[in-house]
């Protein structure tokens, strides 16, 4: 590990919103809007984040500096959405190949982020977040036979991912360039209503 000691970047990977079952005429799943409901849940999130520093009981996690985003209309409102209520201006980079990613492609796109940003957020599609934030954190210690990896990874499967889940992973780096698979902490994972 090349990280200095007691460096952490930390990761917000935000599941988008509930969202219409189909989309709209002459559409694809990459049109479909989120419903009332994924609309309220992105808001209330934006909201809570708006409270600084400490939110959800996160001391010294620092907010999402920037933000990386799929494509598809319903990342693209959840993200556009939290960032409104937060009432920051965090630039978001909406990217194409986010949509159907896998958790290696993801991991590609972490690994270019400026280290400038000690704190990123990342909207986008399940099953690629939860695969992803669960690579990403460390197994259980113990690595006992049968342990269902326990630790972090098992509190990540007990609470499932939901839409508009949000999953905050610690990473110990110096440059996200470090980002690798396992080596993560759980500060915490949340889910709606916020």
């Amino acid at each position: 590990m090349t990280g200095l000691a007691g460096m952490t970047r930390y990761l917000w990977v935000l599941r988008h919103g509930k969202a219409v079952g189909n989309a709209p005429a002459g559409g694809g799943d990459k049109e479909r809007p989120l419903t009332a409901r994924g609309r309220r849940d992105a808001a209330a999130l934006g909201h809570r984040l708006a409270a600084g520093v400490g939110v959800f009981g996160l001391d010294d996690v620092p907010l999402p500096q920037m933000v990386l985003c799929s494509s598809a209309v319903r990342t693209r409102q959840t993200a556009d959405l939290v960032l409104e209520a937060m009432g920051a201006d965090i630039p978001l980079e909406s990217l194409h190949s986010l949509y159907g990613a896998t958790p290696d492609t993801v991991l590609g796109y972490l690994r270019e982020l400026d280290d400038k940003a000690t704190s990123a957020m990342l909207v986008g599609h399940n099953p690629t977040h939860y695969q992803l934030a669960w690579q990403l954190l460390a197994p259980a210690a113990d690595g006992a036979e049968g342990n269902q990896d326990g630790g972090d990874r098992s509190i990540l499967q007990n609470h499932g991912f939901p839409t508009c889940s949000l999953a905050v992973v610690g990473l110990p780096l110096a440059s996200w360039a470090e980002v690798e698979e396992g080596r993560g902490s759980l500060a915490g994972v949340f889910s709606p209503p916020y």
